[in-house]
């Protein structure tokens, strides 16, 4: 899971401001972390809640993992080079971009697996499944405009999807090995942006209203979302105009979306998302204030990672991650109470003290976020206990 990325940024500036107050989903609640007064990147979420995030500037970077309220610098700094893009899958393999900051051909995917790096191939920012297979743009040459082409790591091989005079950017890959990109042309005026998607051997172009369509998500339902100065939809052959406002928006494989909505008043990018829970869809604003909450990732349980910067349109980069979490109350499975089948639950999750790496599902059950599942977690499972 990861965020989309654009090499040449489009302002969001929408007319209608923001209707409403913060409306969290019930059951979440929000924490901050990694903030820095020089720059943490997007970060990307699984399904184990663990967090991957690149943290200061250019070539300072480096890769951070957050797991349950623990924080691992996971490279060391390395003079001249940065990294960027990263993103993990469910088996806790992390992939990120490295390279010199104005030499493009320097770049280089990195795959850290059990402890182990990597070099996939060359390119920039990668999106992995649950299959370890990565998806990647690189840098062919620059003309008019940065070609640049989408590439594709089977686990075994690497293989060019695209090789054209166009900038292939941002592509995503989902577990089918689907693969959904923006192919720009810079070279006319206005420029053009088409979403491209790779299946079966085979690339088509998703029909969209907007000739500027960019920075494309995907799930394992076969849906794609992207920004057309609003969020549109494709799936089974039909695009859907979901709203007429919001940016570079990011799917889970329940239909949910994180995206971004400028406010007018405020002066500033708040946190949205779309919900599909029960049949029923909901927009919930998830922050008001005058920070920029931009780009992020969500995960099959809802939760929610994002950057925010205190003011980057007066050169103030300083930010951190927001994390959009649930509540921990012992209920394991989030039906609305605590019973004996979280009971179950509870007694193959027992860690006993001693922070734990990888909790995973498991970390629903440490209420106390110190990283185990121990009696001090189940004197509070028992106070929730309902036995329903």
């Amino acid at each position: 899971m990861r965020c989309g990325f654009m090499i040449v940024g489009v302002a969001l500036v929408l007319a209608a401001s923001a209707a409403g107050q913060v409306n969290l989903p019930e059951g979440f609640e929000i924490v901050e972390f990694a903030v820095s007064d020089k720059r943490t990147d997007h970060p990307a979420i699984n399904n184990c809640g663990e967090i991957v995030y690149v943290k200061d500037k250019h070539e300072n970077s480096r890769v951070f993992l957050y797991d349950n309220g623990k924080i691992t610098r996971l490279t060391d700094y390395d003079k001249g080079r940065l990294v960027l893009g990263a993103d993990i899958n469910d088996d806790g393999t992390i992939v990120w971009g490295r390279g010199v900051f104005d030499q493009l051909k320097t770049f280089r995917v990195v795959m850290l697996r059990n402890g182990e790096q990597t070099v996939v191939g060359k390119g920039f920012i990668p999106s992995i499944n649950s299959f370890g297979h990565v998806a990647w743009d690189r840098f062919r040459k620059y003309t008019c405009h940065p070609e640049m082409d989408i590439m594709f790591f089977d686990g075994q091989s690497v293989r060019w999807i695209t090789h054209d005079r166009f900038s292939n950017q941002s592509p995503q890959i989902n577990d089918d090995d689907w693969i959904t990109w923006t192919r720009y042309d810079f070279c006319v005026s206005p420029w053009v942006g088409w979403i491209r998607l790779y299946r079966d051997g085979s690339t088509i172009t998703l029909p969209s209203t907007d000739p500027q369509a960019q920075v494309p998500s995907i799930n394992n339902l076969g849906q794609v979302a992207w920004f057309v100065g609003g969020v549109e939809v494709w799936e089974d052959g039909v695009t859907t105009l979901l709203t007429d406002w919001g940016g570079n928006p990011e799917l889970n494989n329940l239909g949910d979306i994180l995206f971004y909505r400028w406010h007018d008043e405020l002066r500033s990018d708040d946190a949205w998302l779309y919900r599909v829970s029960g049949g029923e869809t909901t927009f919930h604003r998830l922050t008001a204030e005058s920070r920029h909450h931009t780009v992020g990732d969500i995960n099959d349980h809802g939760e929610a990672a994002w950057r925010w910067f205190e003011d980057p349109l007066h050169g103030k980069w300083g930010g951190g991650v927001r994390f959009l979490r649930r509540i921990r109350t012992g209920d394991s499975e989030f039906d609305g109470d605590v019973d004996l089948i979280d009971y179950t639950t509870f007694a193959e999750c027992m860690t006993g003290p001693g922070r734990v790496d990888r909790l995973c599902d498991c970390r629903f059950l440490d209420i106390d976020h110190d990283g185990d599942v121990d009696l001090g977690d189940f004197a509070l499972f028992q106070n929730g206990f309902t036995g329903d």
